[in-house]
């Protein structure tokens, strides 16, 4: 039976970012946001020997496992084992531009075919896991309200609830993946437009939400947000989401928060490496001015495999930086 879950506010899929380790993080940071895994191809999914490395969930409740694809049979393969994995969602991915994503046929081109992203939803689909579709507003240099609508029109034939538009267009060709995420002009009215014509479906608006009070702001039209970068940058602020978005009381950033999370990836050092580990908190050393005595220790600590001195670094870094 599938699971009632909000997606007020959700945590975007980043690639080689949204690991377990960081779902982990984020989920001792906030008990109420709606967190998603990396994209994963469904080839890797169903075949890959290190799959326990790339989904596992470990409880951390409510997720939702992002995967690209267009064959059916391993859609359909997919969504099982997002259901084994205890994940309450099922995402297609039907927006990344990058090169590599197109030559597998899957990502932001399937825009193209409508009904083949049509028949991709209705293989996810099962009565134990909710199956969702995450897209751009369309292809080219060009917004089109009427090709989002039409595109817009043949999904809600599968009878799909949630939708999550990153509210611009995909260019294939001529800019990066990068450029993709800010190049491409935002149409938040696109998607005003399209959840009045389909009441019955929850689109949730990402991108350019680029701090909380905008995430607030925007919630007070939209179904839910979802945010990434601001996130990266600092996982730190999940804390004061569910103060903000789901008034809880503040959550203090305290020892027992970072010795919760070390705790889980000690036990990991060996089989998985010392940076992919530590990825989900580095940013905060790295995007913040002034912190060339921590990039430095930060680095010999990691390469000497000290994650007891990591930890202290970290707790002291916190507190001096008021993160708490």
């Amino acid at each position: 039976m599938k699971k009632e879950v909000s997606r007020k506010f959700c945590v975007a899929p980043m690639m080689g970012y949204t690991t377990p380790y960081a779902r982990k993080l984020y989920r001792i940071l906030s008990n109420n946001s709606f967190l998603f895994s990396e994209m994963i191809a469904t080839k890797s999914l169903i075949y890959s020997k290190s799959r326990e490395n790339i989904i596992d969930n470990d409880f951390n409740n409510p997720v939702a496992l992002q995967v690209g694809g267009s064959e059916i049979e391993d859609l359909t393969k997919a969504s099982k084992i997002a259901i084994d994995y205890n994940y309450d969602e099922i995402n297609l991915n039907v927006g990344c531009p990058s090169k590599a994503v197109q030559k597998g046929s899957f990502g932001a081109c399937l825009m193209l075919d409508k009904i083949l992203v049509r028949n991709c939803i209705e293989a996810l689909q099962n009565d134990k896991i909710e199956a969702t579709l995450k897209c751009r507003l369309g292809l080219g240099r060009e917004l089109n309200y009427e090709f989002f609508e039409e595109f817009i029109d043949e999904i809600s034939k599968t009878g799909i609830k949630f939708i999550y538009v990153h509210a611009r267009n995909a260019i294939l060709s001529g800019i990066s993946p990068q450029g993709n995420r800010t190049i491409p002009p935002l149409s938040y009215d696109f998607v005003r437009k399209i959840k009045n014509k389909y009441p019955n479906i929850t689109f949730i608006l990402n991108g350019g939400i680029n701090h909380l009070d905008k995430a607030e702001s925007l919630l007070k039209e939209f179904d839910g947000v979802m945010v990434g970068r601001l996130i990266k940058k600092n996982p730190f602020i999940l804390k004061e989401v569910d103060k903000k978005i789901f008034n809880e009381k503040n959550r203090l950033i305290d020892e027992t928060i970072i010795n919760n999370y070390f705790e889980y990836i000690k036990p990991k050092l060996g089989f998985e490496s010392i940076f992919r580990l530590l990825s989900p908190l580095l940013n905060i050393f790295f995007s913040v001015p002034h912190s060339k005595i921590y990039k430095s220790k930060i680095n010999d600590y990691m390469k000497e495999q000290k994650l007891n001195l990591i930890e202290d670094l970290l707790i002291q870094y916190v507190s001096e930086k008021n993160l708490n």
